[in-house]
């Protein structure tokens, strides 16, 4: 087992996840599979009580009576795999109501090693409160890496404008680059994703409330996030605040995952041409779940060829749970719905390490727990593995993150125990 600590710059501590919506865990003694943890360890004075965002209803109108928050640590995550290289982005509150710092670090063989972390947003608008759900991220071609965060401003609970930081040399420095957004306003933009092609043009999807209503962004840079398209509107409603996927296919196709408004379905929506021209949203599971709020759950895609798989959830009444779900045509009709574990499984993630291998992740919040699971398909989907537990018992180990390695699959999630600074954790998936 892996276990050892990142020299931070700047008397950076690794921090505690709060999961306000989550329940307590209990102190059982098991233990689950071994899984490295890198951190540094908090003073044993630092203490917290746990917080988190409210997810599981859209705010009221108005201006809601905002919920004290005591964040702690690492409290947001992001991992892609460029090739070989694995780059991994997270947001750590060194200290209680301190406001966090955005570090980049990356592996180069399969994320048993990382280099010491380079802090990203030094020069750049700060962060505004990143967190597991509302994640900063990151991606990454070649030499040149992408980081974007949501930033201060007149939206609800005070979000605000999207800033980036770009490096041109793998991670090593950064300097502060534009908002990819063109509406200039000072509202909300959040639950971004970022993605790169083998061309090397970024792709990043969003949502803001431009229009009137949330809805689904597009726009696209040519030249390491130096300047960024005309932004697009994919979808002019969808739902408030769950987070966006975007995949790239080897042949340039862009496929962006969503949820949906009404009903709270999850769709799809792909370009077969870099971006320059998107086709009509299809639904991904038809639940047809009907729920007045935004249950804060996204999706994972991955694509394979002209095939899509997706692994997503729903909270409609009778079919709780994660779903496997393959597309042949590029996300225009979708298989049968195939729960993954049982129904209290959520927040999951996908990976194809190629041909027909698919890797499945989730969290699992039942009897005062939150632990973090697995399978592998070796025929696309058709079958599955038995759930395999990777986080530890007596944790809170939660939104699992899930990348193809050399040799199989390698897991990330966060996670804390009550009273103590959360970390960030990653286990290889062979």
């Amino acid at each position: 087992m892996n276990n050892y600590k990142f020299p931070l710059p700047l008397g950076l501590l690794a921090g505690v996840l709060c999961l306000g919506c989550d329940p307590q865990p209990k102190p059982a003694p098991p233990a689950a599979p071994a899984a490295s943890a890198l951190s540094v360890s908090a003073p044993a004075t630092n203490t917290h009580a746990h917080g988190g965002h409210t997810s599981h209803g859209a705010p009221p109108a108005g201006k809601p009576a905002m919920k004290s928050v005591a964040r702690l640590g690492v409290e947001s995550l992001d991992v892609i795999a460029d090739g070989a290289t694995l780059h991994l982005l997270v947001a750590n509150y060194p200290a209680t109501n301190q406001p966090p710092v955005l570090l980049h670090t990356r592996s180069m063989d399969a994320g048993a090693n990382w280099s010491p972390p380079v802090r990203v947003d030094a020069g750049a608008t700060p962060p505004k409160s990143p967190h597991r759900g509302m994640d900063a991220q990151l991606a990454a071609r070649g030499s040149q890496v992408i980081a974007l965060w949501g930033t201060a401003g007149t939206g609800l609970f005070g979000s605000g404008p999207l800033a980036t930081a770009l490096s041109a040399d793998g991670g090593a420095t950064w300097r502060p680059g534009p908002n990819p957004a063109d509406d200039g306003l000072t509202t909300g933009h959040g639950f971004v994703d970022i993605a790169a092609d083998s061309a090397g043009t970024f792709h990043l999807v969003w949502l803001d409330s431009r229009d009137g209503k949330q809805g689904l962004r597009y726009a696209n840079s040519k030249d390491g996030g130096k300047t960024w398209s005309r932004n697009t509107t994919l979808k002019a409603e969808t739902c408030e605040c769950c987070w966006n996927t975007l995949a790239v296919g080897a042949d340039g196709s862009l496929h962006a995952l969503f949820r949906d408004k009404i009903p709270r379905d999850m769709a799809v929506i792909s370009s077969a041409d870099r971006g320059a021209h998107w086709g009509d949203p299809a639904k991904v599971g038809r639940f047809n779940w009907d729920f007045a709020g935004c249950p804060h759950v996204g999706g994972g895609l991955a694509v394979r060829g002209s095939s899509l798989h997706a692994l997503i959830w729903t909270g409609a009444t009778g079919h709780g749970g994660a779903y496997h779900l393959s597309s042949p045509d590029q996300g225009q009709s979708w298989s049968a719905p195939q729960r993954l574990g049982d129904a209290d499984a959520r927040r999951g993630d996908l990976a194809s390490a190629g041909a027909q291998s698919l890797a499945a992740v989730w969290d699992r919040v039942a009897d005062g727990e939150s632990t973090v699971h697995a399978v592998r398909s070796a025929d696309g989907g058709k079958t599955w593995s038995e759930p395999k537990q990777l986080s530890p018992q007596g944790v809170t180990a939660a939104y699992p993150r899930v990348v193809a390695v050399a040799g199989g699959y390698r897991v990330f999630w966060t996670e804390s125990t009550p009273g103590q600074p959360s970390v960030w954790r990653t286990a290889a998936l062979p």
